[in-house]
Protein backbone atom coordinates (compact mmCIF):
# COMPACT_ATOMS: atom_id res chain seq x y z
CA UNK A 1 0.00 0.00 0.00
CA UNK A 2 1.71 3.41 -1.14
CA UNK A 3 1.54 5.98 1.55
CA UNK A 4 -1.00 8.77 1.35
CA UNK A 5 0.00 12.79 0.81
CA UNK A 6 -1.15 14.43 3.71
CA UNK A 7 -4.02 17.18 2.36
CA UNK A 8 -1.84 20.08 3.59
CA UNK A 9 1.40 19.02 2.10
CA UNK A 10 -0.73 18.60 -1.18
CA UNK A 11 -2.12 21.62 -1.24
CA UNK A 12 0.88 23.83 -0.21
CA UNK A 13 2.71 22.01 -3.10
CA UNK A 14 -0.39 22.81 -5.60
CA UNK A 15 0.01 26.04 -4.07
CA UNK A 16 3.58 26.30 -5.11
CA UNK A 17 2.97 25.23 -8.57
CA UNK A 18 0.29 27.87 -9.09
CA UNK A 19 1.76 31.00 -7.96
CA UNK A 20 5.00 30.38 -9.60
CA UNK A 21 3.31 29.37 -13.16
CA UNK A 22 4.54 26.07 -13.63
CA UNK A 23 1.37 24.67 -14.79
CA UNK A 24 -0.62 25.03 -17.64
CA UNK A 25 -0.64 27.84 -19.59
CA UNK A 26 -4.13 28.33 -20.27
CA UNK A 27 -5.31 28.11 -16.60
CA UNK A 28 -4.31 29.22 -13.82
CA UNK A 29 -5.54 29.16 -9.91
CA UNK A 30 -4.50 30.60 -6.23
CA UNK A 31 -6.00 30.64 -2.84
CA UNK A 32 -8.73 32.88 -2.71
CA UNK A 33 -7.76 34.60 0.35
CA UNK A 34 -3.83 34.28 0.97
CA UNK A 35 -4.88 34.10 4.78
CA UNK A 36 -7.01 30.64 4.18
CA UNK A 37 -4.94 28.37 6.61
CA UNK A 38 -6.65 25.03 5.73
CA UNK A 39 -6.45 26.42 2.16
CA UNK A 40 -10.29 25.55 1.29
CA UNK A 41 -10.94 28.27 -1.20
CA UNK A 42 -9.57 28.67 -4.72
CA UNK A 43 -10.15 31.03 -7.46
CA UNK A 44 -8.80 29.33 -11.24
CA UNK A 45 -8.45 31.19 -14.35
CA UNK A 46 -9.10 29.62 -17.37
CA UNK A 47 -8.23 30.72 -21.44
CA UNK A 48 -10.98 30.04 -23.55
CA UNK A 49 -10.13 26.91 -26.22
CA UNK A 50 -9.71 28.35 -29.66
CA UNK A 51 -11.45 28.18 -32.79
CA UNK A 52 -14.92 28.67 -31.36
CA UNK A 53 -17.97 30.64 -29.28
CA UNK A 54 -14.65 30.65 -26.12
CA UNK A 55 -11.97 31.84 -28.10
CA UNK A 56 -10.23 35.38 -26.42
CA UNK A 57 -12.57 35.21 -23.77
CA UNK A 58 -11.31 34.46 -20.19
CA UNK A 59 -13.30 32.52 -17.51
CA UNK A 60 -12.95 32.44 -13.61
CA UNK A 61 -14.06 29.75 -11.29
CA UNK A 62 -13.92 29.01 -8.16
CA UNK A 63 -12.87 26.05 -6.28
CA UNK A 64 -13.55 24.60 -3.23
CA UNK A 65 -11.14 21.87 -1.71
CA UNK A 66 -13.26 20.00 1.43
CA UNK A 67 -11.57 18.32 4.28
CA UNK A 68 -11.91 15.04 2.27
CA UNK A 69 -9.37 16.74 -0.43
CA UNK A 70 -7.49 14.89 -2.63
CA UNK A 71 -9.56 12.08 -1.50
CA UNK A 72 -12.71 13.31 -2.91
CA UNK A 73 -12.60 16.48 -5.99
CA UNK A 74 -13.06 20.02 -5.25
CA UNK A 75 -16.03 21.54 -5.76
CA UNK A 76 -16.05 23.41 -9.01
CA UNK A 77 -18.21 27.23 -10.13
CA UNK A 78 -18.10 29.15 -12.43
CA UNK A 79 -18.15 32.77 -11.85
CA UNK A 80 -17.85 34.00 -15.48
CA UNK A 81 -21.34 33.18 -17.13
CA UNK A 82 -21.30 30.30 -19.63
CA UNK A 83 -24.03 28.18 -21.53
CA UNK A 84 -22.14 24.64 -21.00
CA UNK A 85 -24.18 21.14 -20.53
CA UNK A 86 -23.29 20.11 -16.90
CA UNK A 87 -22.90 23.92 -15.66
CA UNK A 88 -26.03 25.34 -13.55
CA UNK A 89 -27.23 28.39 -15.54
CA UNK A 90 -28.20 29.62 -11.62
CA UNK A 91 -25.24 29.61 -9.73
CA UNK A 92 -22.02 27.96 -12.08
CA UNK A 93 -22.07 25.04 -10.23
CA UNK A 94 -20.26 22.12 -12.40
CA UNK A 95 -21.83 19.08 -12.18
CA UNK A 96 -19.37 16.46 -11.59
CA UNK A 97 -20.52 13.64 -14.01
CA UNK A 98 -20.04 16.44 -16.84
CA UNK A 99 -16.16 16.32 -16.71
CA UNK A 100 -14.58 12.82 -16.75
CA UNK A 101 -11.62 13.49 -13.97
CA UNK A 102 -14.32 15.20 -11.68
CA UNK A 103 -16.43 12.15 -12.21
CA UNK A 104 -13.99 9.17 -11.63
CA UNK A 105 -11.70 11.36 -9.00
CA UNK A 106 -12.60 8.85 -6.30
CA UNK A 107 -11.82 5.83 -8.01
CA UNK A 108 -8.58 7.08 -9.21
CA UNK A 109 -7.70 7.74 -5.32
CA UNK A 110 -8.61 4.97 -4.53
CA UNK A 111 -6.38 3.49 -6.87
CA UNK A 112 -3.38 5.57 -6.01
CA UNK A 113 -3.76 4.92 -2.01
CA UNK A 114 -3.38 1.06 -3.31
CA UNK A 115 -0.30 1.78 -5.94
CA UNK A 116 2.48 4.37 -5.55
CA UNK A 117 2.06 7.42 -7.01
CA UNK A 118 3.27 8.49 -10.69
CA UNK A 119 5.61 11.26 -10.93
CA UNK A 120 2.74 13.90 -12.64
CA UNK A 121 -0.15 13.58 -9.79
CA UNK A 122 -3.62 12.94 -11.66
CA UNK A 123 -5.62 14.35 -9.41
CA UNK A 124 -5.03 18.23 -8.85
CA UNK A 125 -6.40 21.46 -9.27
CA UNK A 126 -4.53 22.00 -12.41
CA UNK A 127 -5.98 18.92 -13.93
CA UNK A 128 -9.42 20.08 -13.42
CA UNK A 129 -9.08 22.90 -15.26
CA UNK A 130 -7.57 21.69 -17.89
CA UNK A 131 -10.27 18.90 -18.15
CA UNK A 132 -12.79 21.71 -17.71
CA UNK A 133 -11.20 23.30 -20.97
CA UNK A 134 -10.99 20.50 -22.69
CA UNK A 135 -15.14 19.66 -22.20
CA UNK A 136 -15.25 23.74 -22.93
CA UNK A 137 -13.46 23.04 -26.51
CA UNK A 138 -15.46 19.69 -27.19
CA UNK A 139 -18.92 21.79 -27.14
CA UNK A 140 -17.01 25.20 -28.40
CA UNK A 141 -20.07 25.72 -31.15
CA UNK A 142 -22.59 26.67 -28.40
CA UNK A 143 -23.56 30.24 -28.29
CA UNK A 144 -22.37 32.14 -25.29
CA UNK A 145 -23.27 34.62 -22.79
CA UNK A 146 -22.34 38.50 -23.03
CA UNK A 147 -18.18 38.46 -22.43
CA UNK A 148 -17.57 39.70 -18.76
CA UNK A 149 -21.16 38.36 -17.57
CA UNK A 150 -21.20 36.81 -14.29
CA UNK A 151 -23.72 34.68 -12.57
CA UNK A 152 -26.16 36.72 -9.91
CA UNK A 153 -24.77 35.28 -7.29
CA UNK A 154 -21.12 36.04 -7.58
CA UNK A 155 -21.95 39.88 -9.23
Amino acid sequence: MAAQVPRNFKLLAELEKGEKGMGAGACSYGLEDPEDIYMTHWRGTIWGPPHGNHENRIYELKMECGPKYPSEPPEVHFVSQINLPGVSPTDGKVDKNAIPILRDWNRIAAELAKNARPKEDPLSLETALISIRKYMDENKKLPQPPEGSKYNIYK
